[in-house]
Formats: C-alpha cells, sequence, structure tokens
C-alpha cells in the first residue's frame, strides 16, 4: 500500500500486520473508501471505545480495540455498507464526533471537515498554516508547504534554501506562496513530485510557453495561482467560511509530542494567520479585501 495508507490504517490505528493492511487497502480500493479520511475515523472511534464513550453495544459486540486488525477490518465493512456504527463513522470524523457528543471533540482530528493526512501539523509550522487555510480542509498536498521545511526550496519565488522548520516568522508567507505554486501545479496538472526531481518554477514556466505559444514572467504566471487560491477562498467565503474555520485540530494545538525523537513544538497558529492574512491581503476575518479582488480582476 501507499505511504498515507501504510500510515493511516496501520501506525494510525497501531496496527503493524503487513497482510492485514494490504487486505485493509483492497477492500477500500473495492469500496472506493479515501484510506487516509477512513484511517483517521476508525482511529477515532478506537480512542472513543478506549475512553468508554462508545461501547460493545455500539459496535455490535465487537472490541474495538488499537491495534486489532479484526477491527478495522470489521469497520471498512460497516461503513462501506452503512451498517452499525459504520452509518455514524462513515460521515466522517466531524459528524461522527457531534453524533457522539460528550467530549469527543477534544480528539476529533479534522480541518473543515476533512481528517488529517500523515504529516503532524506540530512538527512543520508551515505546515500548520496551510492546513489550516486550505480551501478544502487538512490537505497536504493544497500547499506542500512542509517540504519546503524539509529539502525543497525555490529562489524564484524567494525561498532560497528550506526553511528551519520551527521558524515562526515567514511562515504565513511560506504557506501562500507554495499554496499558490500548487494550485498552478494542480491545474497544469503536473506531479507535485516532480519538484523532488531537480524540476524548478523556472521550467514549469517555459513548458508552459512552449506548450501555450503563450509566454509569461514569473510573476504573471505566480499570479495566475494567487488568483487560483483567492478564487477559492471566495466562494468559501460565500459559503461561510472565515477565519473562525482556519483551525488546527484542538490536539495539535494543545497537546505537545512526548517521547523518544519528538519535539514539543505547538504551532503559534494564531500569529502566524495574521501574517498570512496580511501577505495574501485579507481582513483579520480572513476575508479577500475589495483591493485585493480588483487588484486579481475576480
Amino acid at each position: 500500500p501507499e505511504y498515507e495508507t501504510l500510515a493511516l490504517l496501520g501506525s494510525n490505528c497501531l496496527i503493524d500486520n503487513l497482510e492485514a493492511l494490504c487486505y485493509a487497502n483492497e477492500l477500500c480500493n473495492r469500496y472506493g473508501l479515501d484510506t487516509i479520511s477512513l484511517g483517521g475515523v476508525v482511529a477515532f472511534a478506537m480512542e472513543a471505545y478506549e475512553r468508554g464513550l462508545i461501547d460493545r453495544e455500539d459496535t455490535g459486540g465487537m472490541e474495538l480495540l488499537w491495534g486489532k486488525e479484526e477491527a478495522l477490518i470489521e469497520m471498512i465493512k460497516q461503513i462501506a455498507f452503512k451498517k452499525g456504527l459504520g452509518e455514524i463513522l462513515g460521515q466522517g470524523v466531524r459528524k461522527a464526533s457531534e453524533r457522539m457528543g460528550k467530549n469527543s471533540i477534544e480528539f476529533a482530528p479534522h480541518i473543515k471537515g476533512l481528517e488529517l493526512p500523515a504529516h503532524d501539523p506540530r512538527g512543520y509550522n508551515a505546515g500548520a498554516v496551510g492546513f489550516a487555510t486550505s480551501a478544502r480542509g487538512a490537505c497536504h498536498l493544497s500547499g506542500l508547504s512542509h517540504t519546503f521545511e524539509r529539502v525543497l526550496k525555490s529562489p524564484e519565488m524567494g525561498i532560497p534554501e528550506p526553511m528551519d522548520r520551527f521558524e515562526v516568522k515567514g511562515k504565513g508567507i511560506l504557506a501562500a506562496k507554495t499554496q499558490n505554486l500548487m494550485g498552478l501545479m494542480d491545474s497544469l496538472k503536473l506531479c507535485k513530485f516532480i519538484l523532488f526531481g531537480g524540476v524548478t518554477v523556472t521550467h514549469i514556466v517555459k513548458w508552459y510557453g512552449d506548450v501555450t505559444g503563450r509566454e509569461l514572467t514569473m510573476e504573471e504566471f505566480l499570479k495566475i495561482g494567487e488568483r487560483i487560491f483567492n478564487l477559492k477562498r471566495l466562494y468559501n467565503v460565500r459559503l461561510g467560511i472565515s477565519r473562525k474555520d482556519d483551525w488546527l485540530p484542538f490536539r495539535h494545538l494543545t497537546l505537545k509530542r512526548q517521547g523518544k525523537g519528538l519535539t514539543p513544538n505547538l504551532p503559534p497558529l494564531g500569529q502566524m494567520l495574521s501574517e498570512y492574512y496580511e501577505y495574501r491581503g485579507w481582513s483579520e476575518e480572513g476575508i479577500p479585501t475589495p483591493e485585493k479582488i480588483k487588484e486579481l480582476g475576480l
């Protein structure tokens, strides 16, 4: 199985049986279930069971325990066919938490209703901003910001070297820049992994000109990416999205990671959001200003 699948169905549920994970992945493929969201919601249910918020009566007699591959397989089937607890979990972590109530919101990992992938925002501050502000929630691919805190750089975009992942200043700006770039790459149907192979934004601009015959400067090219992201934001604003929705789950804002090789960083999201909004030309409520809309021709 692919990395995210192994991490969310495996590590996230404390399951290390590779054969079981291959079978779980096969079931998800056949049933049309996203393995990131599936792993997130099953792990949420396992924690709810551990905390006593649900019991065997809710699970149909099954012990929904960490590390129990039989429980994972059964929950995949229940979710796919909307049976028992699966009918609730199939609506995702946010809806399941709302229906479960009690204090389940404290450990319900989602952003704007989308479950988190296998990239902890406590480990990358720009990644945290990118997750919080992504148009569709906890999507690492909408900005891929965390990779510019690891190995990637882009001098053309004002990122001459990978940034320290725990630095705070400049991380709102980094998240915005990379979100603009990823919007361009999505529109051009380019695999984002080519950036790890030495392809630069300069190469992409040249390819665009070669294919279309339309020559763009770097500034014009990146401005299109900015328009793409702002257009998505304006659509979300019309649906009621604002700063109140640009958040991280409580656990990622308040619970320090502990253990060998782990860092206790907690992203100072409010500070970085303010920098992000200012750079984008949005209000403090996270809404594009009339001046920015006019500048982008939207």
